[in-house]
């Protein structure tokens, strides 16, 4: 199966995640090896200051805390686990687009962001970067030919097939869409950095 969605979402149960790596537990093991494959992620990153450097500081209480900050840890329940007087902020992940077995999209940020290393690292991406991969989908949407030059497949375990056929270029097109829609967003919103993960 190619492409961003799994219709087959209903069949399998995802239960631990270990480290990086997520593990799939199937309820009916007849579909596993259906459902088991490269499955890939992007996050946008939004840093929230702690800090209200608007209010001062209090020589009793320390520095007071940013309005979005004290919401953060209302909602997750953090609020003990923050250390009085401390001054760091948190980063919050957002999801924002995901592929199943876009193996060309993978082997893209593997080459352009992770150094070649492919070993389901968390992989950091500026605006820049998403933009890069944005101008590369162009390219390809705009003469069909330059696939194999300019966003090659790769083979993998679970990763998917490797020709140029319909489901390829279906990717090509989600990723051109999403990202673009993702990128204009992230500047209305003062975000500079999204990361990349996928699992197998």
């Amino acid at each position: 199966m190619r492409g961003h969605r799994n219709p087959d979402a209903d069949d399998y149960h995802c239960c631990d995640f270990m480290g990086d790596r997520r593990d799939i537990v199937c309820k009916n093991r007849d579909k596993e090896k259906e459902i088991m494959g490269l499955d890939m992620y992007l996050n946008v990153r939004k840093y929230i200051r702690q800090i209200d450097f608007e209010r001062g500081y209090d020589q009793e209480d320390g520095y007071s805390q940013t309005e979005g900050f004290q919401k953060l840890i209302e909602v997750t329940g953090l609020e003990k686990l923050v250390e009085k007087g401390s001054v760091t902020g948190a980063n919050v992940d957002v999801p924002v687009a995901q592929w199943r077995k876009a193996n060309a999209i993978h082997k893209w940020f593997v080459d352009n962001r992770g150094d070649g290393e492919d070993s389901c690292q968390e992989i950091p991406c500026h605006l820049d970067h998403l933009e890069a991969l944005v101008a590369d989908c162009k390219k390809v949407i705009d003469d069909n030919d330059l696939a194999q030059e300019v966003l090659p497949t790769e083979g993998g375990f679970f990763f998917g097939g490797t020709e140029y056929d319909e489901g390829y270029f279906a990717d090509i097109h989600y990723t051109h869409e999403r990202i673009s829609e993702v990128i204009k967003l992230m500047r209305e919103l003062d975000c500079d950095w999204a990361t990349y993960q996928a699992s197998w």
